[in-house]
């Protein structure tokens, strides 16, 4: 099955089947670690101006109101970001960059054609619903690239903080050749929907790799 509308490159649909794999898999690894945005361990000073990871090139300009500081990279991504008002404990938004070698056969314009399709939003959907009830998937673009947003609620299951049933997620996913940039943002669900605007905003604010 061709994910990629790029009839001159052979071998595109083992190639797009040999990605899609990889995204499952790393997208697993993701979200079944964000249970609540953590309590972030080995934090450069926040600032309230643009943070860039020197080695990948991620960038973050938080929005009026929020710090950015990089922190510990770890299995989920080579580069991470925290991005938080001061007084978000386990709230507010952490950026991570995770490389994917597959995506280097492709341009921006063919891995958009990807992240466009049913396929894809599916792929993502179903990957969230393993610990989320997903609530909104709408389509999502920073500048060119084009990518997804999708909103869920931390299913209740044994071994479960309490704690993650008072607050909800936000997940923004951005493809590039070079890899995958996600923004995971959580807050209170009782005051989500006017907190939306704010990790709208983080998002937006975020460069990933090219």
């Amino acid at each position: 099955m061709h994910c990629f509308s790029s009839p001159a490159k052979r071998g595109a649909g083992r190639r797009a089947a040999r990605g899609a794999a990889a995204r499952r898999a790393a997208w697993t690894r993701l979200l079944t670690a964000c249970i609540l945005v953590p309590t972030f361990t080995g934090l450069a000073t926040a600032q309230s101006g643009p943070v860039r990871d020197t080695a990948s090139g991620l960038t973050v300009v938080p929005p009026a109101g929020y710090n950015a500081s990089q922190i510990v990279p770890n299995e989920i991504g080579t580069a991470r970001i925290s991005v938080k008002k001061p007084s978000d404990r386990d709230t507010g938004c952490q950026v991570a960059f995770t490389p994917l070698p597959q995506n280097a056969a492709y341009t921006q314009d063919e891995i958009n054609g990807l992240t466009a399709s049913r396929q894809w939003l599916d792929l993502a959907r179903a990957t969230i619903t393993l610990n989320y009830d997903v609530l909104d998937t709408a389509p999502f673009a920073q500048g060119d690239i084009r990518g997804a947003a999708l909103v869920g609620d931390m299913k209740q299951r044994p071994g479960i903080p309490p704690r993650s049933q008072d607050v909800r997620t936000l997940f923004f996913l951005l493809e590039t050749p070079k890899g995958r940039t996600t923004t995971v943002c959580v807050g209170e669900k009782a005051n989500f929907d006017a907190r939306r605007t704010e990790f709208d905003a983080v998002a937006h604010g975020v460069t990933p790799p090219r």
